[in-house]
């Protein structure tokens, strides 16, 4: 791979990267709007996509590590364990969408926290790049925040 298919790739991960942070706003502020302007009605159809994307995207950063390790060559002596781990945000999300908004939002935002350390983790031991790590923190702060933003509707 060379190196300008490389930044290519961090590129395009940073563009994707923020395009998914996009329903996670848009869905907390119309959940938000829709009870200021008198269309509380639809606001548990927007937490229940706010759950669903959620569980999506956990779903797809645990991927990422099971990705690692079965595309790496050389035996890595934790990869039983890193795909273990790698499995656990996906039934954080499931979880988070079988139980009541008041419980999944708050559950899912413990998952994100989870994935994020884990990326945290693996960035700070060489087995991702530094840019995604830096990429994964400036995502995880925007989607906790929009998590955050919502929760008090679930109450």
């Amino acid at each position: 791979m060379t190196v300008f298919s490389l930044r290519q790739s961090e590129q395009a991960a940073r563009i994707l990267g923020y395009a998914g942070v996009i329903p996670f706003v848009a869905l907390a502020g119309l959940a938000w709007l829709s009870t200021t302007v008198g269309f509380g009605g639809v606001r548990p159809a927007m937490l229940a996509a706010v759950a669903a994307y959620g569980a999506v995207i956990l779903s797809f950063l645990g991927a990422v590590h099971w990705g690692r390790i079965i595309s790496t060559p050389r035996e890595d002596p934790l990869g039983s364990l890193w795909l273990l781990a790698s499995v656990i945000p996906s039934l954080i999300g499931w979880a988070a969408l079988l139980l009541p908004p008041s419980a999944g939002v708050p559950l899912l935002l413990a998952g994100f926290v989870l994935a994020w350390d884990g990326d945290r983790r693996a960035t700070a031991s060489g087995l991702l790049p530094a840019w995604y790590g830096a990429l994964r923190t400036r995502l995880s702060l925007l989607v906790g925040s929009s998590l955050i933003f919502v929760w008090p509707l679930t109450l």
